[in-house]
């Protein structure tokens, strides 16, 4: 891994071209979505049904074919357990502050989710482990995601579903475990929670050695689809943005961000360790430890009817400190400051 001298100029190859084409939609994404909603091109309660169709649309058969298309190899399954345990605790953790803080519920499950969720998929730490690391980097991030549809539809969703249903006053008035019970198959049976059945066959036909059709990469599906998802739902972020409300929440937004900065990475790094993850797998599991909240955060504050301006403020500004990040460590790279390789 060689170290380039200051005065070299690192040249810029297709994985980081591919990178900046997604930053970019990313940015125009929210940003139209934002200035259709100003100018009354778009409404707000349209961006339910955006997140929903994208989510149903779009994350449903790329979370099937990103695991048929993966190469599994021994002791990889660490990476996915590594991902899940951090998530939850992180979350777990977030509630816990949440609680001892007193917040609300629609606030204290935006809180706790937002501490826990990260931004590790394509709209982010995929792109940004495909630019760093190349395709094993980027299979590692996927093996890495493996968990996302069970950690998202099967704790996220029933968890947000409750906090929702407390911040409406609906009392459970029935025992814990029946409640948790009902909570849980009213999410497996939610429509939204497609991607999480998508993934399970996606990995059955992987252990099956069923070979994905070719025309998959021929055509290039999974870049449209995610492209496509992309636009659909951060277009349906920036819908639900009100920036004068946004101020109002950044105590609580930087008190996910340190959670989400400080934290999780922690977390990742003492049971990544422990665990024996080593090498390049080890430095893409920091690297998606440390990415900011995730877009499905706000989805699910907009589907369950949390608080999502304090869903929209977090986002907003752990996003703002990654990508400053990114950006200061890119124009170092690009100038030679940083090893290439």
């Amino acid at each position: 891994m060689p170290i380039l001298l200051a005065n070299q100029v690192t040249e810029v190859g297709p994985d980081q071209i591919r990178f900046i084409a997604y930053m970019g939609c990313i940015v125009a994404a929210m940003a139209g979505g934002y200035v259709a909603r100003r100018t009354g091109l778009a409404k707000p309660g349209w961006a339910r049904p955006v997140m929903s169709a994208a989510i149903i649309g779009c994350d449903a058969p790329i979370a099937g074919l990103a695991v048929w298309h993966l190469t599994i190899r021994e002791g990889i399954w660490k990476v996915p357990v590594l991902g899940g345990m951090v998530a939850v605790a992180t979350c777990l953790v977030g509630l816990a502050v949440a609680r001892a803080r007193r917040m609300p519920p629609g606030d204290a499950a935006v809180f706790g989710l937002q501490s826990g969720m990260g931004n590790v998929g394509y709209t982010l730490g995929g792109s940004l482990a495909f630019a760093l690391w190349g395709v094993q980097g980027l299979a590692v991030e996927q093996m890495y995601c493996l968990m996302w549809p069970f950690f998202a539809f099967l704790f996220c969703f029933p968890l947000a579903r409750h906090y929702g249903q407390r911040a409406a006053g609906e009392a459970a008035g029935e025992s814990g475990l029946h409640y948790a019970g009902r909570i849980l198959l009213r999410s497996l049976t939610d429509l939204r929670s497609l991607p999480l059945y998508t993934a399970a066959l996606g990995l059955t036909l992987n252990l099956r050695a069923v070979a994905p059709p070719a025309a998959i990469q021929r055509w290039h599906v999974l870049d449209a689809l995610m492209v496509i998802g992309i636009v659909a739902q951060f277009g349906g972020v920036g819908m639900t943005v009100v920036a004068r409300r946004l101020p109002v929440f950044w105590k609580k937004a930087m008190g996910t961000a340190a959670l989400k900065f400080l934290v999780s990475p922690a977390l990742t790094l003492v049971l990544a360790l422990a665990m024996g993850l080593t090498g390049m797998p080890l430095e893409v599991c920091l690297l998606l430890a440390v990415m900011p909240s995730a877009l499905y955060s706000v989805l699910i504050a907009n589907l369950f009817h949390l608080n999502k301006d304090l869903a929209n403020a977090t986002f907003i500004l752990t996003h703002a400190v990654c990508l400053s990040g990114v950006a200061v460590g890119a124009a170092a790279w690009r100038l030679g400051f940083l090893p290439a390789g």
